[in-house]
């Protein structure tokens, strides 16, 4: 495989680029589909490692297809189609097993690139979600302090889902169980709920329409006299 890898021409340098830029494209595409961001996916070393992986795997792939010439039919056999596909397949192809095995205690173990390339995907989006959940607390706590929580319960998420325009019927029901839940429970403080209705509504609406949701809020409970409040967060 470095053989090939050494002696590919300029075009097939460029087509493993391009595959590897599709399978950098795949994983920036799972990272924002679960976290819902942007800044942060491109401003974390983590997350441009499980990045970095997807990548690597593509440029993979399509060295071993061109290493044992797999012939593709029609489309596919083309030099666009075939980067399409190595790009796009790679992932399947790495994270597949090629066979299961079981102990004597019942555990299936995968046998394949997946065995070994789920470990370090898994380990560099963990490291991203630490680090980016430990910001999201350090920053959601001050816009919801002194919030009165079972107003805030109400009256924030109506605001939010007033005005934002891309929640389907499922998410707004996903954040409405949420919600319910974290007001049912008779067990955490109301200091906690605060920050946990503050991340759970993070999730749908960021950081900037959270605190400008928040602020507003603090404008009206004052006029109303219903909450001393302090001053506007930033």
């Amino acid at each position: 495989m470095l053989f090939t890898i050494i002696f590919m021409n300029n075009t097939e340098w460029l087509n493993a680029l391009m595959c590897g830029l599709i399978g950098f494209s795949v994983g920036m595409a799972e990272l924002a589909n679960r976290y819902r961001t942007f800044n942060r996916i491109f401003g974390d070393f983590y997350s441009w490692l499980y990045m970095l992986i997807n990548f690597l795997a593509s440029v993979l792939t399509y060295v071993l297809a061109a290493e044992n010439q797999i012939k593709f039919d029609s489309f596919i056999d083309k030099p666009l189609g075939k980067v399409l596909f190595c790009g796009l397949s790679a992932m399947a192809f790495l994270r597949s097993s090629f066979f299961n095995l079981k102990d004597a205690k019942g555990n299936t173990f995968q046998v394949g690139p997946a065995a070994i390339l789920s470990i370090f995907t898994k380990v560099a989006e963990t490291q991203f979600d630490q680090t980016s959940s430990g910001k999201d607390i350090k920053e959601i706590e001050p816009i919801m302090k002194g919030l009165n929580f079972i107003s805030a319960s109400k009256d924030l998420p109506l605001l939010i889902l007033s005005s934002m325009k891309v929640l389907n019927a499922e998410e707004q029901k996903l954040l409405s169980d949420e919600i319910t839940k974290l007001v049912n429970d008779s067990t955490i403080t109301k200091e906690v709920k605060n920050i946990t209705l503050g991340l759970i509504l993070h999730k749908y609406t960021g950081i900037d329409l959270l605190r400008i949701a928040a602020n507003q809020l603090r404008v009206i409970y004052s006029s109303n006299n219903e909450l001393v409040l302090p001053k506007l967060v930033l």
